[in-house]
């Protein structure tokens, strides 16, 4: 590229120059020569970095913010689906199943933040496959809530979620209050 545009516009001089006969007139094209010289320099080096850097989000990053949406009468061990996803880089969490599945080894970090409703308490935990690594309480009253985090390190395939606790009745958790999130650190 670099040689046409030197070879167009040595043309473009030796044709202007014999027509108009003025030495000016090629030192304009030289001086406008050099400048885009250092322009398509300058975009070549560009173009490199933006090589070596891939996309504006790598494709190993992982992170995801889901919010639940309706009100929910969870049962026992019943996971709370986060329905409503804002953020899902790398796709690792499914709004369908409330389940994270972790793309890659590595350490991550997890929260959730929940609402109680209608005066009666909610239990929480999340599950790393079937253990427990986190518990919440929102307690009774007037819109008390529960908060539970992690860090851990997952193991490709590894499975994240929010459960309602095994054994206890039923409790409602407030939509629009209540949030699942984690990333790869």
């Amino acid at each position: 590229m670099k040689y046409i545009c030197t070879s167009i516009l040595f043309i473009t001089c030796i044709s202007i120059a014999s027509v108009y006969g003025g030495e000016d007139c090629c030192r304009k094209i030289g001086k406008a020569k050099a400048a885009l010289l250092e322009a398509i320099d300058t975009l070549q080096r560009t173009n490199r970095l933006l090589g070596e850097t891939g996309s504006a989000i790598p494709s190993n990053k992982v992170a995801f913010h889901a919010r639940l949406t309706p009100y929910v009468t969870l049962g026992s061990a019943q996971t709370v689906i986060f329905d409503h996803v804002i953020t899902n880089i790398g796709k690792a969490y499914n709004q369908h199943t409330g389940h994270f599945t972790a793309p890659f080894n590595g350490i991550y970090v997890f929260a959730c933040t929940f609402l109680q409703t209608r005066g009666t308490g909610v239990h929480l935990q999340m599950v790393h496959n079937s253990s427990e690594i986190s518990k919440g309480y929102g307690a009774s009253g007037s819109g008390e809530a529960g908060v539970m985090t992690a860090v851990i390190y997952l193991q490709k395939g590894d499975v994240v979620k929010v459960r309602h606790l095994p054994g206890k009745g039923s409790q409602t958790i407030h939509g629009d209050w209540s949030f699942f999130t984690g990333y790869l650190l």
